[in-house]
Parts: structure tokens; sequence; C-alpha cells
């Protein structure tokens, strides 16, 4: 065999080669581009999953917090009954004498009215400056025991609470109830 000869078939035996390796290169690339295709498939998927987990999640929050939103208005209405009730005793307390009844009741009073700014934000502003007026108002009044001036104080912080639930647009409900709590006490009193 001739140097030509060998050099034309080490030539096509590169060429070979070449053509070879290039099939098996491009098989191999090929896979691994169906590998990674399939790698992003199962990623895409996954970040469906989340996204509908996280759909999920907003969701239950939204429920909860309409739940807790639920609570409070409930919270917010007894502890407003429960004032209700402690204005009522407060006026009998003090009608009959019994200052240091009146003295816890208005205590009692001063927590509820607490408690009940913090369930309603929208009226928190309007309870507090009621309880900076009128807790120390009827506090005062206790303490020189007598019942007149309590009368009269007790009587100012009654129709304040009126003016209260009407300007906070309470329904007739809460305002009737505050009328009968001080008819009641009206008719004891004689």
């Amino acid at each position: 065999m001739n140097d030509e000869n060998r050099t034309t078939l080490l030539v096509l035996g590169a060429v070979v080669i070449g053509i070879v390796l290039g099939i098996f290169l491009a098989q191999q690339v090929s896979g691994d581009i169906r590998a990674v295709s399939s790698d992003i498939k199962s990623l895409q998927a996954s970040l469906n999953g989340v996204e509908s987990s996280i759909k999920g999640v907003d969701s239950s929050v939204k429920d909860i917090k309409t739940t807790l939103a639920e609570k409070d208005k409930v919270s917010f209405r007894r502890d407003m009954q429960e004032n209700g009730r402690r204005m009522l005793s407060l006026d009998y307390a003090g009608k009959f004498t019994k200052w240091d009844t009146a003295k816890s009741e208005i205590e009692e009073l001063d927590k509820a009215l607490q408690d009940a700014a913090i369930l309603d934000s929208q009226l928190s502003a309007a309870i507090q400056d009621f309880r900076n007026m009128y807790i120390p108002k009827l506090k005062d009044a206790v303490s020189k025991k007598d019942t007149k001036n309590f009368e009269s104080v007790w009587a100012e912080t009654y129709n304040a609470c009126i003016g209260c639930h009407k300007g906070a647009g309470s329904p007739p409900s809460a305002i009737e109830t505050l009328r009968e709590i001080s008819s009641e006490v009206e008719q004891l009193a004689g």
C-alpha cells in the first residue's frame, strides 16, 4: 500500500470515526435535551402544585379572618351589653347609696369599655373619648357620696351613651334597651 492510499484510508477512517462520534454525540445531546425537558415539565408541575397550595392557604387565611371578625363583632356586642348592665347596676348603687358597689361597677364598666375599644377599631377613638370624659366624672361623683350629684353625672353619662349609639348608627334595639334601663331605674327609684 502506498502512502497515498494510506493517507486516503486514514482520512476515510477519520471521517467514519467523526461521523460515528457525531451521531453518538447527537444522540447523547438529544437524550440530555429530553431529560432536561422532562425535568422542566416536572418542575412546572411542581410549581403549579405550589401555586395551588398558595391559593388554598390564601383561602384559609381569608376564612380565618372572616371568622375572627365575626367573633369580634359578637364579643363587641357582648361587651356593649355588659356596659348596659353595668350602667343599670351603677345607677341602682348610686340611688341606694351603695358607694362601694358603685365604685366596683365603674371599674368593671371601664374594663368592658377598654375591651370594646380593642374589638372595634372604627369606634375605638370614640370609646376612648367616652372613657376619658365620663369614667373620671363617675368616679368623682361616687367619691363625693352625694346622691343628687351622682344622679346628675349618671344621667349625663347615660345621655352620652345614647348619643354615641345614635352617632355610631347602632340598631334601634340598642338605643331602646338603654331607654328601658333608664325607665326601670326611674320606676324603682319612685
